[in-house]
């Protein structure tokens, strides 16, 4: 898999609005599953490869309606719809009016324009430029370790890994034994270490296994910045983690004038990809 998977894709898609683009052929492109590479992207974009085909195909079709050189039919025909009614529909659900209708009023619309966002790349991976999300209060369960700042990023994924391998499975309530998290305090500027609690999910957080702690995350917007790797999530290079880490401190102080990291921090890590790829999210509170 190319560190650059996604250009290929968005290219081919913009020269072939005019066609009907089977999501096989995109994927037989990029040498992924159909299933592979859909995961992927909305990982990267928020929406399926289909939905994405969908609104460009409709964005694009505004300027064919507002000339009027064409008939309805042959707008829907031109960009891949089988049938005018299908075309109609799509519309409907996409502007909250029918073609009909906007070639009438011609109102101001929001499209969907080209994706743009290819990733930085970090080696073996891309990380994506930071959005901001309403992140659900979620209960976590797990092991907490005091890691120091001069070798956080070694420690931290050796102590992620060890609770991975050996804990996780002995927490009975958790939800998703695939899904990792590891939940960063940063406490005070003289302090030289954090409180790093590496945990899943749970249901319930009452009965707390021996040498284990909960916490709470969420409930609030954060911002959000998210990662894909040709790797396993245990391939994630040193390299990699302090390039993503440096990006993120950048963005807190050009944005919002601090320098290192928010109090809090919260790491997610889909591993039902296992050897396939690396789709790690970072969390931290909206400062206000």
């Amino acid at each position: 898999m190319s560190v650059h998977i996604f250009k290929p894709m968005l290219d081919y898609i913009e020269k072939n609005l005019d066609k009907k683009i089977e999501i096989d052929t995109i994927a037989k492109l990029i040498g992924l599953s159909s299933v592979h590479m859909n995961r992927l992207f909305t990982f990267a974009y928020g929406m399926s490869v289909a939905k994405y085909v969908r609104k460009r195909k409709l964005s694009e079709s505004l300027s064919d309606l507002l000339q009027e050189k064409y008939t309805i039919l042959e707008t829907a025909l031109f960009y891949g719809f089988e049938y005018e009614q299908s075309f109609t529909r799509a519309f409907k659900m996409e502007f909250g009016m029918t073609p009909g209708q906007y070639r009438k009023s011609k109102p101001v619309l929001t499209i969907t324009p080209p994706f743009c966002n290819l990733g930085t790349v970090c080696e073996k991976g891309l990380f994506f430029e930071p959005e901001i999300v309403l992140f659900p209060k979620i209960f976590l369960l797990g092991m907490e370790q005091k890691v120091p700042y001069r070798n956080s990023i070694k420690l931290a994924q050796k102590t992620a890994l060890n609770f991975w391998d050996k804990y996780r499975f002995s927490i009975e309530n958790g939800s998703n034994q695939k899904i990792f998290y590891g939940l960063t305090h940063h406490l005070e500027e003289h302090c030289n270490y954090t409180y790093y609690l590496t945990a899943i999910e749970a249901k319930e957080i009452d009965d707390i296994p021996a040498g284990m702690k909960k916490d709470v995350f969420g409930g609030f917007y954060c911002v959000k910045f998210h990662y894909i790797g040709r790797h396993s999530y245990r391939e994630l290079s040193r390299k990699t983690a302090k390039k993503m880490y440096d990006a993120i401190e950048k963005y807190f102080y050009y944005h919002y004038g601090f320098s290192g990291y928010p109090k809090i921090h919260l790491e997610k890590i889909d591993s039902s990809f296992a050897e396939k790829a690396c789709l790690l999210e970072w969390f931290a509170p909206v400062p206000y």
